[in-house]
């Protein structure tokens, strides 16, 4: 075991000189966690973006995560890790509370507890504790005895609104996304989380593979699928809030990634790109700006639409006003709607991973029929490793070619790697569907009519969100 110790920390030491040398190499300091956050950061030249920081972030963390794994009691593990729902809960406290937004103003001196409660009417005794669990956890800084401070970490929670008196109804419209990742975590799917176990033991919804028979159902008291009820007047605001937690969850992954996937400069000029449940638009946006030449579809549910028509007439004026850009609501369990031409590309960015491999089938033989010889499929979701080597991982992504993740590290770099394990789960309890293997996404794509013939990586993870290029088989 001292082995093992030995292994871990001369890992982290050497992943963190590494990344100390970029900083000195080019002149920028790592971020410090008691500021709160830059949004150069999520720039391509944000310091975390830098290919060999990024690699060296994804070692380091996972070496600690192991080291903390291994060194720590056991029953002291198993303990926190099944009270761990305490986190989510008391960062959907705070985010429904807007502290982050009351201490912007206050700077790094920071906010007694009493202040902060007097704005958003909660117990302030309760709040300190809840404030303290947070800071523990390094969420928030606590520089004086009940006295509190955003970080780098609890600014995320910070939509940059100011307060006013309709305020919670608006919150998260045109904001940054990253509060309502927070709140929607701490709401819907916590809920959804509790009540999913009963589901899974249930000999009548065990083995489902349908969207209305999840744990949202029983948490939320409803009978319609998550997106149906998100249609309705009662789920208009967790709407608004999922939606805005999507766009940001485009911070998650590299600025320009979506580039990256693809060779987009071989598609014909005036070439038609179908961004097959593009929600607001974002993804062909970035594309469109890279490669103005090319017509966009923008394909999702009409109420979705139209938020897809606004951020474009906002952001790129010019291919609206052109006509090279086209919003269409539609439902993609039906034949696909006339479109402009013979689409080049199908685009699917984190679409699949909602969908069970029975309707996930449907979706792809949809397009499939709808292709042309030379059509192309692009799917863009996260690819979860075995925790163990696998021959076929090694096979389909070229594994073999790659560098091997160094002993004494999980395959798949453990802790490094939790969001996408983590968001696999939630996706089953909530919607009957999850991430994928790529044995997986090999059986959904051949089953469907189509041919996977590449696959790249995330210059930021080897499992987060990498594009599978497809074919017509």
């Amino acid at each position: 075991m001292a082995s093992d110790l030995k292994a871990l920390r001369d890992l982290i030491v050497n992943s963190i000189d590494q990344i100390i040398q970029v900083c000195e190499a080019t002149g920028k300091d790592f971020p410090k966690l008691s500021e709160p956050v830059q949004f150069s950061e999520f720039t391509p030249d944000g310091i975390r973006n830098h290919p060999k920081v990024s690699d060296n972030i994804a070692i380091a963390v996972a070496a600690a995560f192991q080291l903390v794994q291994t060194l720590q009691s056991p029953p002291v593990t198993l303990t926190t890790s099944a009270f761990r729902h305490a986190l989510p809960i008391s960062l959907g406290i705070v985010e429904r509370g807007n502290v982050a937004e009351i201490l912007r103003e206050a700077g790094p001196q920071g906010l007694h507890v009493k202040e902060i409660a007097a704005k958003n009417n909660i117990d302030p005794k309760k709040l300190a504790r809840i404030l303290r669990f947070l800071a523990t956890n390094h969420w928030f800084t606590e520089v004086a005895p009940d006295v509190f401070a955003n970080n780098l970490l609890s600014s995320l929670l910070d939509t940059g609104k100011e307060i006013t008196p309709n305020f919670r109804e608006n919150k998260h419209k045109d904001s940054p996304g990253l509060a309502a990742i927070a709140g929607y975590g701490a709401d819907e799917v916590i809920r959804a989380m509790v009540e999913w176990p009963d589901v899974l033991f249930d000999p009548k919804t065990g083995f489902s593979e349908e969207l209305n028979e999840t744990g949202i159902q029983k948490a939320l008291n409803i009978n319609v699928d998550q997106w149906a009820y998100y249609d309705t007047p009662e789920g208009q605001y967790r709407s608004h809030r999922f939606n805005a937690a999507m766009s940001g969850a485009s911070k998650l992954h590299p600025p320009l990634a979506v580039l990256l996937g693809f060779d987009w400069a071989t598609v014909p000029k005036n070439g038609l790109v179908v961004d097959v449940g593009g929600s607001g638009g974002h993804v062909s946006l970035e594309i469109a700006k890279a490669f103005p030449e090319l017509n966009f579809a923008i394909e999702d549910r009409p109420v979705v639409i139209e938020s897809a028509k606004k951020n474009w007439a906002e952001d790129l004026p010019s291919h609206v006003e052109a006509k090279k850009v086209h919003f269409i609501g539609c439902d993609f369990f039906e034949p696909q709607p006339k479109l402009p031409a013979v689409p080049d590309v199908f685009l699917l960015r984190t679409i699949i991973h909602d969908w069970s491999d029975k309707f996930a089938i449907k979706i792809l033989k949809n397009l499939r029929a709808a292709a042309g010889p030379n059509t192309k499929l692009l799917l863009i979701d996260s690819i979860v490793n075995y925790a163990c080597e696998s021959e076929s991982e090694a096979t389909i992504l070229g594994k073999a070619a790659e560098p091997k993740v160094p002993a004494p590290l999980l395959p798949n770099l453990g802790g490094a790697n939790l969001l996408a394990y983590s968001v696999d789960v939630v996706l089953g309890a909530c919607l009957n569907s999850g991430e994928r293997t790529i044995d997986g996404y090999k059986n959904v794509i051949e089953a469907s009519g189509w041919k996977l013939v590449e696959f790249r990586k995330n210059p930021a993870s080897k499992i987060w969100w990498p594009a599978m290029i497809c074919v017509p088989a």
